[in-house]
């Protein structure tokens, strides 16, 4: 906003008008007095920011408090499955699988500090994990890191939105959606934050200054999934520089089965929908996996209620290539923290 400075001009009450010569007294008129406006002030209230989605003709924005969430409260960390934030919230993940790669989530990686919930990568001497990577098992340190998952789903239409501060790491900080079944996905944050030199040498792509939007549709039996691969999947904005340095809004509008809209910070970002009924444009399934077999050509899209999660991870394919934490990186454990200051969800209803 700008800031506009008025000059007010205080003239004296009195003079003599036949004052006009050398001998006249000279008057001096007094110093300007500046007068600066207040800014208006920035909007914190995590309710009130406005949705930068369109609701639709007719409709409004309704806040859904039985899942949004400000973390202004105590979570005592625990080494145990527990639930917090008022039964909202499960300090693990949503089945007992304890994550991909070197990944080992751990229920007491999971903590809440000063209204930020935090997820906290550790690493235990001497504790090692077998993961695939291309075909062959490999066996590496593994890496405590946290994970959260909601206690209810959400389903279409709906917007969610996340205040993040992703972790300074070569592990993944991510902010995503799963249906219980594991055969629907949406992924509205997916980021590998860390400054690290090796973090920015795959494929040629500067991944702290990048952040992955996408979804998947899988078969679990025999395992298929189709995720969209193109560059679209991919932003960046040079404004920005690295993610990791501050907090960023996250946020999809999950409009229907076809249609999904991703905001950061305020800004649609990216769009993705099934632009063809036929099938050759569609970029929500054009395998057709979310059909009831994949023989048939009628598909259901992402029509599932999903978790909510918020993870880390020491994937496989990062693994891989070297791209895991070094113990030493490890000891900055602000940088290896993944912070989440809110959630937020809204509904579209009738005005």
């Amino acid at each position: 906003m700008k800031t506009t400075t008025f000059l007010l001009l205080l003239l004296p009450l009195s003079f003599n008008l036949n004052s006009c010569t050398k001998d006249s007294a000279e008057i001096t008129a007094p110093p300007p007095v500046l007068i600066t406006p207040k800014p208006t002030p920035e909007v914190t209230d995590y309710k009130l920011i406005a949705v930068p989605a369109d609701a639709g003709t007719g409709k409004k924005w309704e806040f859904q408090t039985d899942m949004s969430d400000d973390f202004e409260y105590t979570y005592a960390t625990s080494s145990s499955k527990t639930t917090f934030g008022d039964g909202k919230w499960t300090n693990f993940y949503h089945n007992a699988w304890d994550g991909p790669g070197l990944t080992k989530w751990k229920h007491e990686n999971v903590t809440i500090v000063d209204g930020v919930l935090k997820l906290i990568t550790t690493r235990l001497s001497g504790e090692t994990k077998d993961y695939d990577y291309g075909g062959a098992t490999i066996t590496g340190k593994a890496t405590r890191l946290g994970a959260v998952v909601s206690n209810k789903q959400i389903v279409y239409p709906v917007y969610i939105e996340s205040r993040i501060k992703i972790a300074n790491s070569v592990n993944t900080s991510g902010a995503w959606m799963l249906s219980p079944d594991d055969t629907q996905e949406i992924d509205f944050m997916e980021a590998w934050g860390g400054k690290a030199a090796r973090n920015n040498v795959t494929g040629g792509r500067l991944f702290s200054k990048t952040i992955h939007l996408s979804h998947h549709v899988f078969i679990r039996s025999p395992f298929q999934d189709y995720q969209p691969a193109d560059v679209t999947t991919w932003y960046t904005d040079t404004k920005v520089g690295d993610w990791s340095d501050a907090y960023h809004r996250y946020g999809v509008y999950w409009k229907s089965p076809t249609e999904l809209e991703y905001y950061i910070d305020g800004v649609l970002v990216q769009s993705t929908n099934s632009l063809d009924t036929s099938g050759s444009k569609d970029g929500i399934d054009p395998k057709s996996y979310t059909s009831p077999t994949k023989e048939t050509a009628s598909r259901t899209g992402l029509n599932k209620p999903m978790d909510i999660l918020f993870t880390m991870e020491d994937q496989n394919w990062r693994a891989g290539i070297g791209c895991t934490p070094t113990d030493e990186e490890i000891k900055d454990t602000d940088g290896h923290t993944m912070k989440i200051d809110w959630i937020r969800i809204f509904k579209p209803v009738n005005k």
